[in-house]
């Protein structure tokens, strides 16, 4: 009952290997968008052609995630293809474009790279952390050059680098636009295409979610419903404006981890789960877990605690990306996500283990025939719902039976894929 979104990609994008994720137990298809061309013509092959969407016994969502505002090296140095940074080398961080320089002689540097943040050095502080490459590589800043324009830092631990790689710059207000026109062109493109979700990257505050919602052409579909990903400190800061405007919330390990230190990511996990619960909306844990059957046919023991603890806490739906995407196990990935949810969803049944909300008199029938289900042992909830509110509000209270949701309106029962138990 606890839903699995898999992310599609070259080891899953034809039409056998998308009803074989449906047979296994596949809610959610997620399209990623970071490395989609302008062209869509990789999208819609897999919206349409390989169908995802091909028949109404196959209601199955689709989850669009935007690339979103993001800073990344350009060019290295001499245009190697890789440079190697030395602990204690001295970095400098510019917007000057550095591919006519001659390379480092040695790891030692004196090394310069070239960032895509023009205001880099205005943001930065002396004794702030520049982190590339997901973390790999940790810079912290010595001086700020008078120009505006470049930083000087020494490597607290070194590594390759190359170009294109994410930078990273934690406790630190970043003045980017909440959508790229490249988002805006595959927000565009969504819309009209009638995709479910909108999992919006680099979210920091409400005012963002609201940007992304007035991205709407107003075609024959619905607006696709904004998931906000929450993925630095200044999300989880502002996270209860954040899920005030958004219609979920997704807990996005990989550049959170990276953000805020490593150590404090499971509790911001539990806060946002616990919290999208109170208020009802659907909340995502997603990130490496089952990282490793992207090369091993059988998950670790910590992955399997991983997905286990996060049924347990209530989350409505888990994510695979890399494992399904690009992964050597797709489907074994799948399979043992699904058996762990089914053993830790046997722990809540035993427990009857249910999140009840005491917050008006409208939630009160719905409440009741939660309550109902789990006293009388009943098998099911039905549920006639032409909007998809009603089926929401009985979904809100976690029952530990499926929720039937009749509808009549295909897109309706779409949007409903990522409640957990319906």
């Amino acid at each position: 009952m606890t839903k699995v979104i898999c992310t599609l990609g070259p080891s899953t994008d034809s039409k056998e290997m998308i009803d074989k994720l449906v047979s296994h137990g596949m809610t959610v298809a997620r399209l990623n968008f970071s490395h989609a061309g302008d062209d869509y013509t990789y999208p819609t092959k897999l919206m349409e052609d390989d169908g995802v969407y091909d028949a109404p016994k196959n209601i199955r969502a689709i989850l669009v995630d935007t690339k979103g505002p993001e800073i990344r090296t350009k060019p290295l140095q001499g245009n190697v293809d890789i440079a190697e940074i030395a602990s204690g080398a001295m970095v400098e961080i510019t917007t000057e474009d550095v591919s006519g320089d001659s390379p480092p002689s040695s790891p030692d540097g004196p090394h310069r790279i070239q960032v895509d943040y023009e205001s880099i050095a205005s943001t930065m502080e002396i004794g702030s952390k520049i982190l590339l490459d997901d973390g790999l590589i940790e810079l912290e800043v010595t001086d700020i050059d008078n120009s505006g324009r470049s930083l000087q830092t020494i490597a607290l631990n070194g590594g390759p680098i190359k170009k294109n790689k994410g930078v990273n710059l934690p406790n630190t207000a970043i003045d980017l636009p909440a959508l790229t026109e490249k988002d805006k062109r595959d927000l565009k493109w969504s819309c009209e295409q009638g995709a479910d979700y909108v999992a919006a990257s680099f979210i920091r505050t409400g005012a963002n979610v609201r940007s992304l919602q007035d991205v709407n052409p107003k075609k024959k579909f619905m607006r696709p419903l904004v998931i906000s990903k929450i993925e630095n400190k200044e999300g989880l800061d502002n996270f209860d404006e954040i899920l005030h405007e958004s219609d979920g919330i997704m807990v996005a390990r990989g550049d959170l981890g990276v953000e805020i230190p490593f150590r404090e990511v499971f509790a911001a996990q539990k806060m946002m789960v616990e919290r999208c619960n109170r208020v009802g909306k659907p909340v995502i844990v997603a990130t490496q877990m089952l990282d490793s059957m992207q090369k091993n046919p059988r998950p670790t023991r910590a992955e399997v605690t991983d997905v286990g603890t996060a049924c347990l806490d209530g989350a409505d739906a888990v994510m695979l990306s890399g494992e399904t995407a690009a992964g050597k196990y797709p489907l074994e990935s799948i399979k043992a996500m699904k058996g762990v949810l089914s053993e830790s969803e046997e722990i809540k049944l035993a427990k009857k283990d249910v999140y009840f909300h005491d917050r008006d008199i409208t939630t009160s029938s719905r409440t009741s025939a939660v309550k109902t289900a789990l006293e009388m042992d009943v098998k099911a909830i039905i549920v006639l719902s032409q909007t998809g509110t009603t089926a929401r509000a009985v979904a809100m209270h976690k029952p530990c039976v499926p929720v039937l949701a009749f509808c009549t309106d295909i897109q309706v029962a779409r949007r409903l894929q990522l409640h957990r138990s319906v």
